[in-house]
């Protein structure tokens, strides 16, 4: 049965069309930024402050709706029913696609404010001086980190501790990116949050990782499994992997609220096209068929241990 759940909560992700506005984690997202602009005073409490308060407003936050979620779940007359509807709203990746394919459309009519719109939407870097270049890369490591962290995670908890798991976490992670603490005035406040996150993190983004690199080239990811690079961190581990088995070069510096962020570059040696858009978005869809085939067989094995 929770298989069954999964592929069609995977279907009505895909097919369904849920507008931003009337999702619940654009609700989380509004909460998260009011409790922010409550507790936090940068310029005041001490770093140590800064870091109890990002913890305190997270739980705060997340105790009230996790607690009526079990509360509900427990009454409830199908469970099933409210774990699929869990896994539903935690399982949202269509809008990173959607995006996508607008930034290509722009980029491909040579309409870069247009692109540079559509990819703001979905990555947290400044974008208004950006390349043409610069916007497919960084659109390409916005598919395949966000695919890792808010796709295939969300699959890896809801495999471990179900629907209530899977929305936890999600949860947690949209956390996480309202205090990104790549901006400088969460650079503490978000930080107990990130720790969290990257433990949650760990073991799913490896798993997601090596599932592109499965239907893409095996040959080529293999050899990048092997370079230290990788294990600098979840972040490098999927760019590096992914990159090389697309053999594009990913990776650099960004910009975040006019602060230049250097990051390692990796991946292959060739430099990205705009082609590499739909080859993610490609890649991703058929890594997704993967996991299903990976959850099925992992279901079986569990029903037939317990018989």
């Amino acid at each position: 049965m929770p298989f069954w759940v999964l592929l069609l909560v995977v279907l009505i992700e895909h097919y369904l069309p849920w507008p931003d506005k009337f999702h619940p984690i654009t609700f989380i997202k509004i909460l998260a930024k009011g409790m922010q602009a409550k507790v936090l005073f940068a310029e005041r409490n001490s770093k140590r402050q800064q870091k109890m308060s990002g913890a305190l407003a997270c739980i705060v936050l997340l105790l009230p709706f996790c607690s009526i979620l079990i509360v509900i779940k427990y009454f409830s007359e199908y469970p099933i029913f409210f774990e699929a509807l869990m896994l539903l709203v935690a399982l949202r990746f269509k809008d990173i696609t959607k995006q996508t394919r607008r930034v290509t459309a722009a980029l491909s009519k040579q309409k870069k404010m247009l692109a540079r719109h559509a990819l703001s939407q979905i990555v947290l870097r400044e974008t208004q001086k950006m390349s043409s270049l610069g916007m497919v890369k960084a659109n390409i490591e916005s598919i395949l980190l966000r695919y890792s962290y808010q796709y295939c995670a969300v699959i890896f908890w809801y495999f471990i501790s179900g629907g209530m798991g899977a929305l936890t976490y999600r949860l947690i992670y949209e956390l996480s990116l309202c205090w990104n603490n790549k901006l400088p005035k969460f650079r503490h406040f978000g930080r107990p949050v990130r720790h969290v996150v990257n433990i949650l993190q760990w073991l799913p983004s490896k798993l997601a990782c090596l599932s592109i690199v499965l239907v893409v080239n095996i040959n080529q990811g293999t050899k990048a499994l092997f370079q230290r690079i990788s294990y600098q961190c979840n972040h490098l581990f999927i760019l590096n992997l992914c990159g090389a088995s697309f053999g594009i070069e990913l990776g650099g510096p960004a910009y975040y609220e006019q602060r230049k962020v250097l990051s390692s570059k990796c991946g292959g040696n060739r430099p990205v096209i705009l082609s590499d858009n739909i080859r993610a978005i490609a890649a991703t869809n058929r890594a997704t068929w993967v996991w299903l085939t990976l959850y099925f067989m992992g279901c079986t094995l569990s029903f037939l241990v317990t018989r």
